[in-house]
């Protein structure tokens, strides 16, 4: 392990030993930087932190003046960003009614350097763990039901975070308040970070207040509103595997596949490959396009690397009885340049069939009308989408790329998001699922601009049209 840093951070910081790098004098030789975190009611002249020169060359102590401004959490942001840029490997984060000891400095640094973590919280053990306090026994418990996770303690006094797990997150996301260090453990439990608890004696509990259950709190309320998909998230990637809900696109689709008479078909951003797989087990022969290769896919499915931006291959010289486009033209700059190139891929009797978010939906109105547009970690604001559509724009836009609409069809809202990476619990919420998302589909047959999820069009060249 070459280099690791300490943050020192509020709620108290005792006068006496503000310019005291004596104690640290046993760890300089793991430590290359020290920072101390102080408490400021002033908001200084300039956004930037204050810090003051080395009290001594020797000495990596700073001394840090969290401005009301940026908050703790804000501080320790613009600290983390600027030891990552220097190649510190960890960063370990300390309140500072603590001390760190040169055992438990080797211990974490060991655990990390042989990859057996990257990210540790360090708590009192023994009988001090019930000394955790109210408020951080209710917060940790309350934290834990919400977000499915069984950690100890979610106010550990130390935590210790290595620079590949934070290069997997966003930390400049997190707010910038008490409720930071929820969030990053958050985001780092998303990512596939590995977590791990460790208990010291010589510690002492970190003092909770209500303010900080609070803080600690709305984060995780927040990140369960990202995973469910209903804010933008840069650890929460979009995530396009098969949706398994009957009446969803893809199963719809896969449905029409299954009574497709057998023929060549041919799957444009294919994702995850599993409509491919699917038309390949019921005998049609598929090539499959997309940027990134799927990490299993069948031999039987031949698989093209292509940027779909650019159109179709010069090496797709063959034509098709079906050409999927599901959930994709959305992501492309110029979608109707694709459809317009695709009708010289077809058959005589071809088809495409194609599914698309409905703008028209009622959740994206309700954000526009309260002006609150931005995008979603998934679902028809996904932050990836750069094209947006309702069923009357793009039958226009296909009819320009010279197809006639022959059937559409839609899918509800999908209500099974709010179970997405929900902890298990003993009731069931099927039974409301259940009802939610039969009201949603008389909704839809009533009024499919407004109800509809998804449209799936089934598309035709025209024949009096310009194909090639």
């Amino acid at each position: 392990m070459n280099t690791a840093a300490l943050v020192i951070v509020p709620p108290r910081l005792p006068a006496e030993e503000l310019h005291d790098a004596s104690k640290f004098d046993g760890l300089q030789s793991h430590l290359s930087k020290i920072y101390y975190c102080e408490s400021t009611t002033t908001l200084p002249k300039m956004d930037a932190l204050e810090c003051s020169p080395h009290e001594a060359k020797t000495s990596p102590l700073e001394r840090i003046q969290i401005q009301s401004k940026l908050g703790v959490g804000g501080t320790q942001k613009l600290i983390f960003k600027s030891l990552i840029e220097d190649g510190t490997e960890v960063i370990l984060v300390m309140t500072s009614e603590n001390n760190l000891t040169f055992d438990l400095l080797n211990r974490i640094l060991s655990l990390m350097s042989n990859n057996k973590t990257d990210a540790i919280l360090v708590s009192p053990n023994g009988k001090k763990i019930s000394s955790l306090g109210l408020f951080s026994r209710i917060s940790s418990r309350s934290n834990n039901f919400l977000s499915g996770s069984s950690f100890l303690n979610w106010h550990s006094p130390i935590c210790a975070y290595s620079k590949e797990g934070l290069e997997l997150t966003n930390f400049l996301q997190s707010p910038n308040g008490q409720g930071f260090s929820t969030d990053l453990l958050l985001q780092m439990k998303s990512a596939g970070v590995r977590i791990l608890e460790i208990q010291d004696k010589n510690l002492t509990a970190r003092v909770v207040k209500i303010s900080d259950a609070f803080a600690s709190l709305a984060a995780v309320l927040r990140h369960r509103i990202r995973v469910m998909g209903f804010a933008p998230s840069y650890v929460i990637k979009p995530s396009y595997r098969f949706k398994f809900n009957a009446y969803s696109s893809h199963s719809q689709i896969a449905k029409i596949l299954k009574n497709s008479p057998l023929g060549k078909i041919l799957d444009l951003g294919c994702a995850d490959g599993q409509l491919s797989e699917i038309a390949s087990s019921h005998g049609h022969k598929v090539t499959a396009i997309d940027m990134i290769t799927p990490e299993s896919l069948s031999p039987n499915v031949n698989f093209i690397q292509h940027n779909l931006e650019n159109g179709l291959p010069r090496s797709l010289t063959e034509k098709f009885d079906l050409v999927l486009c599901a959930d994709i033209l959305e992501h492309l700059r110029n979608p109707d340049i694709l459809l317009s190139k695709i009708s010289s891929s077809l058959t005589d009797n071809g088809v495409v069939l194609v599914s698309i978010p409905n703008f028209g939906h009622w959740y994206p109105r309700v954000r526009v009308l309260l002006g609150k547009f931005d995008y979603d970690s998934r679902g028809i604001l996904d932050q990836s989408h750069l094209r947006f559509f309702s069923r009357k724009s793009f039958i226009r836009i296909s009819s320009l790329a010279g197809f006639d609409t022959k059937q559409v069809s839609m899918t509800g809202t999908p209500f099974e998001v709010m179970l997405r990476e929900a902890p298990q619990r003993r009731f069931s919420w099927k039974p409301l699922l259940y009802i939610l998302s039969k009201s949603d589909r008389i909704l839809c047959k009533i009024r499919p601009n407004l109800f509809a999820y998804q449209f799936i069009f089934e598309l035709k060249p025209r024949v009096s049209g310009s194909r090639q």
